[in-house]
């Protein structure tokens, strides 16, 4: 079996430079690039406690995938793709602080939820070590933190939370970019057999974690219905994604980036 050219790969300098160069421009300051006289304004039909809930989610998944990041880093040589990684740190640390800043508004940080708490270690756990660990969190979970800031978007129109997720799903962008350029050009030298258990585990632990959170999270035959086609819909938008890089089973596992 080939072995993977891993953390090591990055073929297009060129490409990683031109990230790093936009993530150092927009760097920006959760202190003071956000409008904080203005308080969390919430609709009637969401209770504090509600939000609270929600938004706390995606404070732990800033600091669960800048901590990824940081284990990482010593895998990568220095270099323009070091960079991307080292200003992907930054932003994650930023965006935890500007999310702490607005739940401390609504009362403080509910616990993290068991299901993204269950998703997140298994996902450090995954088989291609430090490239499957990438792939989940660079490809599946960042993309995921966009879904869910687009759907609060919609469901908490509140002023304050939309200037604070409008420039991290910008940072969110970046960061998914530099993923699905690195990771296809790192897997390029997976075998076929590897591709697919690299895959097969994704698929199963996107499986596993949503099936949960519809059996323990709502009751009612609807609700079930309606949370399960809004989940699919996210692995159809992963599955897209793993695509580009490589992973799937109509892939083309020997285009390069």
């Amino acid at each position: 079996m080939t072995e993977p050219r891993g953390l090591q790969a990055q073929g297009q300098p060129a490409r990683y430079a031109d990230l790093a160069a936009k993530a150092r421009a927009g760097q920006w300051s959760a202190a003071d690039d956000i409008d904080w006289r203005r308080p969390p304004r919430l609709p009637l039909w969401v209770t504090g406690d509600q939000a609270r809930a929600a938004i706390s989610q995606l404070y732990h998944g800033e600091i669960a995938t800048s901590r990824m990041c940081r284990t990482l880093l010593d895998d990568f040589p220095p270099g323009p793709a070091r960079q991307c990684l080292e200003f992907q740190i930054a932003d994650e640390t930023r965006h935890a602080e500007a999310y702490e800043r607005y739940l401390v508004a609504l009362s403080g940080i509910a616990a993290m939820d068991q299901h993204l708490a269950w998703a997140l270690e298994a996902a450090s756990r995954g088989p291609a070590g430090p490239l499957g660990t990438m792939v989940a969190f660079h490809v599946v979970v960042e993309g995921e933190v966009l879904r869910v800031q687009d759907s609060l978007a919609r469901l908490l129109p509140c002023p304050l939370l939309r200037q604070i997720n409008r420039r991290v799903a910008r940072d969110e962008a970046r960061h998914v970019a530099f993923g699905r350029l690195y990771l296809t050009e790192a897997l390029v030298d997976l075998s076929a057999e590897a591709r697919c258990q690299l895959y097969g585990w994704l698929h199963g632990l996107w499986r596993r974690t949503t099936e949960r959170a519809v059996s323990e999270s709502v009751s009612s035959g609807t609700a079930r219905r309606l949370l399960r086609a809004w989940l699919s819909g996210g692995w159809s938008h992963h599955q897209a994604a793993l695509r580009q890089i490589g992973l799937g089973p109509d892939a083309d596992w020997g285009r390069a980036a």
